[in-house]
């Protein structure tokens, strides 16, 4: 929650400073950009900030919205030393680029935070919160070096490369430390090798040929089967930042789920791509592969 406001303030910040926009005060953007983050908070289900109490207050942090407010200040100060450096193309604008020649259907679907231009070259910025704080240079350089390989950044420079060829300087991860006594910010620049990324493409497109085997396992499947010979386990994503996977209790519980009734708590969802990034040219509906 905190990471998702995090992002819906650096979009009124960074629309509000990054030229051609004029900038207004500080103390305006700030605000605004406080009040955006409140709004995804609550939106999201979390208290409003002053219903927040002592105890609360004390198991949320340093993830909360009196901090994100220090940091909302200290970052619009960072930012306005270098805001000449970027020319704003566009925020959170959806794409949709092709990964395979021989297959018009199958896209590479997401949106990268902010696209912006620096000295003719076109950047993509991503926006990374963290509490993985160090004394001497504020952030750990196992945070630092997880940035290069990263199958979300490397795919993000496939899709920069489809649609700015010969123009793509990159991608920027905008880290934000969160600490209740420090902050820190800083840009990590991230480039691959064209090679690196043919390499990416090929990943991608052998793990959707193991999800077509697998849903086409699946259909074949019977309740009566022993166990589910479709969707191997994950078992190193069972306990993930600190947390268990809320389906961990449903794996343990059932080898085979096909017919088992939902359990009391869950609903049946289709998950669309689409309704998180919203329509894209040349892509109606979720039905596209991908």
């Amino acid at each position: 929650m905190f990471g998702g406001g995090w992002h819906a303030a650096m979009e009124v910040i960074w629309a509000g400073m990054t030229p051609p926009a004029i900038m207004p005060s500080k103390e305006i953007l700030a605000k605004a950009a406080y009040i955006a983050f409140c709004k995804y908070w609550q939106d999201e289900g979390m208290p409003p900030p002053d219903e927040i109490g002592y105890e609360e207050e004390k198991e949320l942090s340093p993830r909360t919205p009196s901090q994100a407010l220090e940091m909302i200040v200290a970052y619009i100060d960072y930012r306005s030393r270098n805001r000449d450096d970027f020319e704003l193309v566009s925020m959170e604008k959806p794409f949709a680029v092709p990964l395979d020649p021989k297959d018009p259907t199958l896209f590479y679907v997401g949106k990268i935070d902010k696209v912006v231009k620096r000295r003719g070259k076109i950047i993509g910025i991503e926006h990374k919160t963290t509490t993985a704080y160090r004394k001497e240079g504020k952030f750990r350089s196992t945070f630092l070096d997880s940035f290069s390989p990263n199958a979300q950044v490397d795919g993000y420079l496939y899709a920069l490369h489809m649609m700015f060829p010969d123009q793509v300087g990159g991608v920027w991860v905008d880290a934000a430390l969160v600490h209740k006594s420090d902050e820190g910010f800083m840009f990590i620049p991230v480039e691959r090798q064209l090679q690196h990324l043919d390499g990416w493409l090929w990943e991608v497109q052998d793990w959707i040929r193991r999800i077509e085997e697998d849903k086409s396992e699946h259909k074949r499947s019977k309740a009566s089967d022993p166990y589910l010979r479709a969707f191997p386990k994950n078992t190193n994503s069972c306990w993930d930042f600190n947390s268990a996977c809320a389906y961990l209790g449903l794996c343990k519980a059932w080898p085979n789920p096909i017919d088992r009734p939902i359990p009391a708590g869950f609903t049946a969802k289709r998950w669309d791509p689409l309704e998180h990034i919203g329509p894209i040219e040349g892509v109606t509906d979720g039905n596209d592969k991908g």
